[in-house]
């Protein structure tokens, strides 16, 4: 056994020998003591190195050269950016494209709008004219009209205007009034507006004059019933009016063929429907209307009866008729729009089925267009209407007529009558002056306007001399979004006529 291990430790020392000589210095080597003794019991165990032997040996041990640069030349790197790299507390701006043109120079704080002459004007006649407390204005306002058919009337007509605190819109207006006029003497009214929604309104007037004239109304109008899927509209009024005047039929009647005729008029009409698709409306209505023709009271004019005896429609008549009517709405506002149109189509079909003395069919179409301007105190106003009546024994006042305040606004109410009617307006409403008295904003306007139509008994026989042009204009106070107080001057062929009312006439 001895013989046979010799050799292989001889082997082994020459190994260490050789290890030795060619480590390095800092290097440790292995120490090997073999006795004679233990060489049959165990094999040669190196000596445990120290911590900082083994980090020695991992600095001084051999790598690739190429792998080793790049390593070093990579901690390098790091060491440099970690020194440079930004504080990661702090937050760098968000970057933005540069302005395709350079920047605005900043602009001087406007200095407030200094009131033009009309509105201290204006402005110094409301101090003198209202008086207001809380939301609440009671204003004094003369009643100053001339009509062609009635003439001059003077007066005073006190407006009080209340209005909800919390949004300003006008809830209840009351305007009394007392005129005076040399046909009808003293005569006393009473109009009274309640708005209790911004779509509906409830309007009752009362009149009553020392001479012939008579008046009541009720009517209830509202048009976003439930949620605005419903519209419904009642009226009903009794009217004795001595100022009517019919002049023959015709678009060639004459002013020297001037009647007179007291009217007593009582009316019935209600009327419902649906809203659909936004802006359209469809409605279903009922009409009754009894008319008295009695005595003129005007001196120096001849009698209705007298002058056209044969005239249908004099003594007692009732109308009984069915109506439908198709509308479109889209205006910003229903009483004082500035923008958008509507209009309508209508049928309706007096009976005797019905207990109607006439049997005649009316149909016709009514449109209305507002240009707002760039400048958002002007508004172009454009308004047409066609109305054709047919049948036997149609009543005198049941025709269509121009004439008045609502279309031509040259002449008096019922110059023109014939079966069939056009008309064209065209008015500019301009504000030149703003009001704000406690939280209402009131705007005057005055509007230009031009108007021209004509009557004619078919289409065929319209004829281009018949058209009657009216020119003039309007004085308004508009209290947005339910009043509008309105003076009208027209002038047409017979002279100027004024009209005074409440509302736009379309």
């Amino acid at each position: 056994m001895k013989r046979a291990l010799a050799p292989l430790l001889c082997c082994l020392l020459v190994f260490c020998e050789t290890a030795s000589a060619i480590a390095p210095q800092n290097s440790f080597t292995y120490s090997v003591v073999v006795s004679t003794e233990a060489q049959e019991e165990m094999p040669v165990q190196p000596g445990k190195p120290t911590r900082a032997q083994i980090r020695q040996m991992r600095r001084n041990r051999p790598l690739k050269g190429p792998r080793r640069q790049l390593r070093a030349v990579k901690r390098k790197i790091e060491r440099v950016l970690k020194k440079t790299a930004p504080n990661p507390k702090v937050q760098a701006p968000n970057l933005s494209p540069l302005p395709a043109n350079a920047p605005e120079m900043p602009k001087a704080p406007q200095m407030p709008a200094q009131p033009s002459a009309s509105e201290r004007f204006f402005g110094a006649a409301a101090k003198i004219m209202t008086k207001s407390w809380g939301p609440n204005l009671f204003v004094w306002l003369p009643a100053i009209s001339t009509d062609p058919n009635g003439g001059p009337t003077g007066g005073v007509l006190p407006v009080l205007v209340l209005s909800d605190p919390e949004t300003r819109h006008i809830q209840q207006l009351l305007a009394p009034s007392y005129t005076y006029n040399t046909l009808f003497g003293q005569t006393g009214t009473v109009r009274y507006y309640w708005y209790p929604t911004d779509t509906s309104q409830f309007v009752t007037i009362g009149s009553y004059s020392a001479h012939t004239n008579r008046e009541l109304k009720v009517r209830y109008e509202n048009t976003s019933l439930l949620d605005g899927a419903l519209y419904l509209r009642t009226e009903g009024y009794r009217d004795v009016d001595g100022s009517r005047r019919f002049y023959g039929l015709g678009p060639q009647s004459h002013e020297g063929d001037e009647s007179g005729y007291t009217s007593k008029d009582t009316v019935a009409r209600a009327a419902a429907g649906f809203n659909f698709a936004h802006s359209w409306r469809a409605t279903f209505g009922e009409r009754f209307r009894r008319m008295e023709i009695e005595q003129n009271i005007i001196p120096e004019i001849p009698d209705l009866q007298t002058r056209f005896a044969g005239l249908s429609g004099i003594g007692p008549r009732n109308t009984v008729a069915s109506e439908f009517r198709l509308l479109w709405d889209t205006r910003d506002l229903p009483i004082t729009p500035s923008r958008g149109s509507s209009g309508e189509l209508f049928f309706e079909k007096a009976s005797q089925a019905l207990d109607s003395n006439s049997d005649y069919i009316r149909y016709g179409m009514e449109g209305k267009r507002f240009f707002l301007w760039k400048n958002p105190k002007e508004v172009t106003v454009v308004h047409g209407l066609y109305e054709w009546a047919n049948g036997s024994n149609i009543p005198f006042y049941e025709l269509p007529k121009l004439g008045g305040r609502d279309n031509l606004r040259g002449y008096g109410d019922g110059r023109f009558v014939d079966r069939g009617r056009i008309v064209l307006n065209v008015e500019h409403r301009i504000t030149f002056a703003s009001l704000s008295m406690m939280g209402i904003q009131s705007n005057f306007e005055i509007a230009p306007f031009f108007d021209i139509g004509s009557v004619f008994p078919t289409l065929p026989q319209i004829h281009r001399n018949d058209f009657r042009p009216v020119y003039g204009s309007a004085f308004r106070v508009a209290v947005k979004p339910n009043v509008v107080g309105d003076v009208e001057v027209g002038v047409g062929q017979e002279g100027p006529a004024v009209f005074v009312d409440i509302n736009y006439p379309y």
